[in-house]
């Protein structure tokens, strides 16, 4: 009886970096060329020009869909800006919530695009497909890639409305005050789990907090039990219970009527230069 013998397969992990053999590494920009250790030249497309300094670290990446993307780590030597003055006038607070992206204390509303929402009966059909293919067919693997497919355009579209919202809130203001939530805590709500997922507040606020260090700006954080949309921004108020479904209510003390996000974000602002004096 002969004895069936397995291939074993190649499997790589990604990412992966090249650390102590970058000094072997070259990149070519005329050609857009990149040599890499153990491999040869390799054709790229150039997001953008390599800043000077010496190269510390590279790190070769691959999406779900298989693309491979490479991404230089250079230290330049320039230590990141002192920190900016910031007033009360020059700094605003972020309510970040579910039926809009983000409320600021100017009263502006940023809508929630919801590309997750939007893309759900599409999810859901190419799911059933996945689901009636036959395990390890190549029409299982067709029908796998288009689920990888949207699931990555998703994630595109979101991380682009973020950076492009980040973007703008950081250079048109000199600090941020942003309050820290208990997210692992919200999505234990299993009626609003997908639209906390599907906003990713915790991204947002990290893209704010490292663009915010780039050119010195500055982002403030209260706590997660700190008053916000129950509490009056005029006189100090608090109600004892406010529902999720009452988006506006009226201070018994005050008689002010408030729309319950953007007094959330007025109150964030409030307590963030409370607690810089």
């Amino acid at each position: 009886m002969g004895i069936l013998k397995r291939k074993r397969k190649k499997i790589t992990i990604f990412p992966f970096r090249f650390l102590n053999t970058v000094e072997h590494c070259s990149l070519d920009t005329s050609i857009s060329k990149v040599l890499l250790p153990k491999f040869s030249w390799i054709k790229v497309k150039m997001h953008r020009e390599i800043s000077k300094g010496s190269l510390k670290t590279i790190t070769i990446s691959r999406t779900p869909t298989g693309k491979y993307y490479i991404s230089f780590l250079t230290n330049d030597g320039d230590k990141l800006p002192e920190k900016q003055e910031f007033s009360h006038a020059t700094l605003i607070g972020i309510d970040v919530g579910v039926t809009t992206f983000a409320t600021l204390s100017t009263g502006e509303k940023i809508d929630n695009p919801k590309f997750l929402k939007n893309s759900l009966e599409r999810l859901k059909c190419l799911q059933r497909r996945v689901s009636k293919k036959v395990k390890g067919s190549r029409n299982r693997r067709k029908a796998v890639y288009k689920l990888t497919k949207i699931h990555e355009k998703i994630s595109n579209q979101r991380h682009d409305f973020q950076h492009k919202v980040s973007n703008r809130l950081i250079s048109e203001n000199q600090a941020i005050a942003v309050e820290t939530l208990n997210i692992k805590g919200l999505k234990k709500n299993h009626k609003l789990a997908q639209v906390i997922s599907d906003s990713a507040w915790y991204s947002f606020v990290l893209k704010l907090t490292y663009k915010a260090e780039w050119v010195g700006k500055t982002i403030l954080k209260i706590g997660m039990f700190e008053p916000s949309s129950k509490t009056c921004n005029v006189c100090g108020y608090k109600l004892k219970e406010l529902s999720l479904d009452i988006r506006e209510w009226q201070c018994p003390d005050c008689k002010n009527t408030h729309d319950r996000d953007i007094n959330a974000a007025i109150n964030i602002k409030k307590i963030a230069v409370g607690t810089t004096v």
